[in-house]
């Protein structure tokens, strides 16, 4: 229930409160209320605050069938920007949907490391680099909090698995530690962001939420962060010792791990009220900041669809696409009357706005490449016809396109039980009915809380198929559920259930049949659901309601539909394949099991490849993905999953609208075994991050490393680009700063991202050859030249070392590299550090007259 305060609240006094509150109120406020708000204390003007999902969009307060949402691209898409104005850009117009949706504190962004490209969540976040994902990340902050929104660096610390991922145990050494992961972390908390998440993972032995090296030590004194910490959604293991360690809030609510729990705690001296105290005073600290917002609470939640968010959208999504090959320039195509273009594959009509999980929403809207290309090649003449080739789903389609309530309404009803309503007589009325828009009914929100947990559902809908003829429908489940077409069971999803990974891994597989029916005609469709039985036993949303998910779609032949694509390519003189991964295969809960396109996309493209040779392939996916026909296509664009604009970035980047100007923010390799963390990646116990450093390009392409498909900080353009003239200068503080000269060398107007690598020639310990310092994106039109500066701070000349605990430069001979990716350097320039200097977290340098090794 909303609970209303009027009017508006005023800050609160914080010593006064902590003064006033009763034990049970300061209790209360360490959990949130539900999934998305914190604890309102009515009678002390405390208000509840709402949080909110995600890192590419202000999804809501619901899972499903929520108020449409603007979606950007994932994080790698930003990351492959390398543009910190875009970034800010897109933080603001994110800041103002949290806004329209009465959010106060949105949860992003994401800036794990990229260690392994398998990485469930890998491309929630900005790339392998921590530079440049504290930079971008960064940014987006700053975006975001400029409207009064808070932020929420997540997740810290070592997250970077999927697979077990609330009891794996991350090792790694101090080194690596500060060196790889906490430095993205770092970098932000100069932008003072008003929360940090912590994540489900332990390191080193102890969850991070129970952490206070991590909390106390590094992030509150070294990184002088002075908001909240917050858990991840169900990510507190324990009561005193979260709190102990600096765990401030646990979500969500209600209480789980705390609530009565700390009142024991308390009785048994193993916590204090003054531990207690220092917690409910930072999430006190927090109320005030969302009172200072001036957002609503408890408002109603509302979009935002305007050309100026349209445009940006399009701007962002164009901004991610990375031209990977182009060697026949067939780039940018030009469509004239009579031209025949073939749009192939199973990423085509489809729009891959997100990842799933914690990124996913429904979009205001979506363009999906075939739209796109359709539109601007009919509008120059040309001919554009559409073929499968394969499908790219992991489980069937969605029947959302194809379901309806008995008035025609889109969707489904929810009906909620205690008692069964198929054995019982007179059938009871339902306790509470709930409306879906969709085939996917997730019952995590939106239920009152009076409605038992366990209990029974009845989904009800027609079915109204398109075409004639034989149809597989699927039913997923988190619970137990079978599903009836006219009153008959045609799907048993309740006996010999097969585990999954639907709804975070809480999900029985989905089970399929297949049945003949008539294009028009309108089938009763009924699930009949049960959630008394956890599948999952040690899921820690055992105590969830379940959910349902329905799919279906004709019947296909797998090579009739490649048979059909390559007939098409052939008649046609430009072939257009869209191929990729969607949020079935990307998403948070679980990792990818290998790097290959999914089902049948490979032979696709081979078979197109050798049908017609003015073929363009299309890949569309947040993390690489394996291309064993690359040396047999000529044209390659990598669009990563790009939010509402997805297909409209692909087309623009086809017909030269844009001049591509992304790089690539992780390293594609040709195989996933080239990774040098893939031997313990996915292990269910301990994952020991042995690579250390060396991760990324810090690996690959060096002497010690496998060669890259395609190394960090690459991308085409459809024009030339010159650097000359570097010049390297000491700066305050023990940097540096390189200038030197982009030049256009083409006749198109574009963009080239200058990055600046760091070599040191003779450092006393291991490090790596390079190391990037700073980058700069110079957009020039024909012809034109741009003197530029970038400077490198202390950090750029720094390692770690464990000995002395804090960073260290030493003095010495150092070489600034400039290219335009991690293999491409154009120019290189002698610097000497004259002094030697240690820092630590945010302090300024001091001069050291002595090192000692790491």
């Amino acid at each position: 229930m909303a609970i209303e305060i009027n009017p508006p609240p005023t800050l609160l006094d914080v010593d006064a409160l902590i003064d006033d509150l009763s034990s049970e109120e300061k209790i209360a406020l360490l959990s949130g209320d539900d999934m998305w708000h914190t604890v309102a204390v009515e009678r002390a003007g405390i208000p509840r605050v709402r949080c909110g999902d995600g890192p590419n969009g202000v999804r809501g307060t619901a899972w499903t069938n929520g108020a449409p949402a603007s979606c950007f691209p994932c994080g790698t898409g930003i990351g492959a920007s390398f543009d910190l104005d875009l970034a800010f850009r897109i933080g603001q117009a994110l800041g103002d949907e949290c806004r329209a949706r009465g959010v106060h504190c949105l949860l992003g962004p994401t800036t794990n490391i990229q260690r392994h490209p398998l990485g469930g969540r890998g491309f929630e976040t900005y790339g392998e680099d921590p530079l440049l994902a504290g930079h971008v990340a960064s940014a987006w902050i700053n975006g975001v909090q400029s409207k009064g929104v808070m932020a929420t660096p997540k997740h810290y610390l070592a997250n970077e698995q999927e697979f077990m991922r609330r009891s794996t145990n991350s090792v790694l050494d101090e080194r690596t530690m500060h060196e790889i992961y906490l430095e993205p972390f770092r970098q932000q908390c100069k932008t003072s962001p008003k929360v940090f998440m912590t994540s489900y993972n332990r390191v080193n032995g102890l969850h991070v939420a129970e952490h206070p090296y991590l909390l106390r030590k590094i992030l509150r004194g070294d990184f002088g962060f002075s908001g909240m910490i917050i858990s991840d959604w169900s990510g507190t293991y324990s009561s005193s010792e979260a709190i102990k360690a600096g765990l401030d809030l646990e979500m969500p609510g209600p209480a789980f791990m705390r609530g009565t729990c700390v009142e024991r705690d308390i009785v048994s001296g193993k916590l204090t009220q003054s531990d207690v105290d220092e917690c409910v005073r930072n999430v006190l600290g927090f109320v005030n900041e969302a009172i200072k917002s001036g957002i609503p609470f408890d408002a109603e939640e509302k979009s935002i669809d305007t050309p100026e968010v349209r445009a940006l959208l399009r701007e962002s999504a164009g901004a991610a696409v990375v031209l990977l090959k182009n060697e026949r320039k067939m780039l940018p195509i030009a469509p004239t009357p009579g031209m025949k273009i073939a749009v192939i594959g199973p990423n085509a009509k489809n729009a891959t706005t997100a990842g799933g999980g914690s990124a996913n929403l429904a979009p205001t809207y979506t363009v999906t490449p075939h739209d796109a290309i359709a539109k601007a090649a009919t509008a120059a003449g040309a001919t554009v016809s559409y073929a499968l080739g394969a499908a790219g789903d992991r489980w069937l389609p969605l029947l959302s396109p194809y379901i309806f309530l008995e008035d025609g309404t889109p969707g489904v009803m929810c009906h909620f039980y205690d008692t069964n309503p198929w054995t019982t007589s007179p059938a009871p009325k339902p306790l509470f009915s709930k409306y879906n828009n969709s085939g996917f009914s997730y019952f995590i929100d939106g239920i009152p809380k009076e409605i038992p947990v366990r209990g029974y559902v009845s989904l009800r809908t027609r079915f109204v198929p398109d075409v004639s003829g034989r149809w597989e429908l699927g039913l997923g489940v988190s619970g137990q559920a079978d599903l009836y077409v006219d009153g008959v069971k045609s799907i048993d999803n309740r006996t010999d259930q097969e585990p999954s990974v639907l709804f975070f891994n809480m999900g029985a597989e989905e089970r399929a049949a297949v049945l003949e029916v008539e294009a028009g005609k309108s089938y009763d469709l009924e699930v009949r659901f049960s959630n008394f039985k956890q599948l999952h036993s040690t899921s820690p949303y055992s105590g969830r309601r379940g959910g349902i998910r329905i799919g279906g779609r004709p019947l296909r032949s797998a090579a009739d539909e490649i048979a059909s694509a390559v007939e098409l390519a052939r008649s046609s003189d430009v072939a257009i394949v869209c191929v990729g991964t969607n949020c079935e295969w990307e998403s948070e809960a679980y990792d990818r099991d290998t790097l290959a396109l999914p089902g049948a996309s490979d032979e696709l493209v081979r078979a197109v490849l050798a049908a017609n040779p003015n073929t363009v392939v299309v890949n569309q996916s947040g993390m690489p993905v394996q291309f064993p026909w690359l040396d047999e296509c000529p044209t390659l664009l990598q669009a990563f999953l790009g939010g509402n604009e997805c297909g409209q970035a692909v087309a623009d980047a086809l017909f030269g609208t844009i001049n591509p100007s992304g790089k690539l923010p992780i390293t594609w390799p040709v195989k996933v075994e080239d990774y040098p963390s893939h031997e313990g990646f996915g292990h269910p116990v301990t994952t020991v991050y042995t690579e250390g450093i060396y991760v990324g390009y810090r690996h690959f392409d060096r002497a010690r490393g496998a060669r890259s498909a395609f190394p960090f900080g690459y991308g085409l353009s459809y024009t030339t680009f010159e650097l000359s003239d570097l010049k390297v200068a000491s700066a305050a503080g023990f940097g540096a700063t390189a200038s030197f000269t982009v030049t256009n060398t083409g006749d198109v107007a574009g963009a080239e991202v200058a990055q600046v690598y760091v070599h040191q020639s003779a450092p006393s310990i291991d490090r790596p050859e390079i190391e990037l310092g700073g980058f700069t994106k110079v957009h020039l039109a024909p012809g034109e030249s741009r003197r530029v500066s970038v400077t490198l701070d202390h950090k750029a000349f720094s390692w770690y070392s464990v000995a002395e605990g804090c960073w260290v430069g030493e003095s010495g001979a150092f070489e600034i590299r400039v290219g335009t990716s991690s293999t491409a350097i154009k120019l290189a320039a002698p610097f000497y550090q004259e002094r030697s200097f240690k820092w630590t977290g945010l302090a300024e340098p001091v001069a050291a007259s002595k090192l000692y090794q790491a």
